[in-house]
C-alpha cells in the first residue's frame, strides 16, 4: 500500500507506504516538518491508516519518518490545483443555486401579482354578468396563470381554492343549468 495524504491546515503532503514484509509504515513529506507536525502525522497514520493494514496484527511493527521526498512537490501542486478547482466549482454551484432561486422567486411573485389582478377583474366581470364566453376566457387565463405560479413556486394550488365565492356560485349555477338542459 502506498498513498498520498494532504494536510491542508499544515499545507503538507505526505506519502505513506506500508510494507507487509517488514510490517512497517513509512512516510515522507514534501518539506521538512516540525516536531508538532510529526506528532500529528504519526497519530494520524497510527489511528487512520494502520488499522487498514496488518500493522497491529503482527509484531514487531515499525513506524518511520523517511524525511523529505522532493518528488512530492509535483504531487503537491496537483493537490493544490484540485483544491482550487474544487473550491471554484463549489462556489459556482452555490451561485447558480442562488440565481435559480432568485429567478424562481421573482417569477413566482410576478405570477402571484398577475393572478391577483386577474381575480379582481374576474369579480367585476361576474358582477356585471357578462357573457359565458367572457367568463370562460377569464377562467382559462386564471388557470394558466395559476399553473405558471405553481410551477415557479413549487406549490400545487388548485383553481377552486383561489376562485372568489361569486365565481364558485356562478360555476355551480352553470353546471346546474347544463344538467337540467340535458
Amino acid at each position: 500500500m502506498e498513498e498520498l495524504f494532504y494536510f491542508k491546515s499544515y499545507n503538507l503532503l505526505i506519502k505513506a507506504k506500508y510494507s507487509a514484509e517488514t510490517n512497517s509504515l513509512r512516510y515522507s513529506t514534501h518539506r521538512p516538518i516540525s516536531l508538532d507536525e510529526r506528532k500529528v502525522i504519526d497519530r494520524y497514520i497510527l489511528n487512520d491508516i494502520a488499522p487498514h493494514t496488518d500493522y497491529y496484527k503482527n509484531t514487531p511493527s515499525l513506524l518511520m519518518y523517511m524525511g523529505v521526498d522532493l518528488s512530492l512537490e509535483k504531487e503537491l501542486r496537483n493537490y493544490r490545483l484540485h483544491d482550487t478547482i474544487k473550491d471554484v466549482l463549489i462556489k459556482r454551484n452555490h451561485v447558480e443555486k442562488k440565481v435559480k432561486k432568485l429567478i424562481s422567486d421573482s417569477m413566482s411573485q410576478y405570477y402571484f401579482d398577475r393572478l391577483g389582478d386577474e381575480l379582481v377583474k374576474f369579480r367585476r366581470v361576474i358582477e356585471h354578468a357578462d357573457s359565458e364566453d367572457t367568463i370562460d376566457s377569464y377562467l382559462i387565463r386564471i388557470e394558466k396563470l395559476l399553473d405558471a405560479y405553481n410551477q415557479h413556486s413549487g406549490k400545487s394550488i388548485d383553481l377552486v381554492t383561489i376562485l372568489p365565492k361569486e365565481a364558485k356560485e356562478h360555476i355551480q349555477n352553470c353546471a346546474h343549468e347544463s344538467s337540467r338542459l340535458a
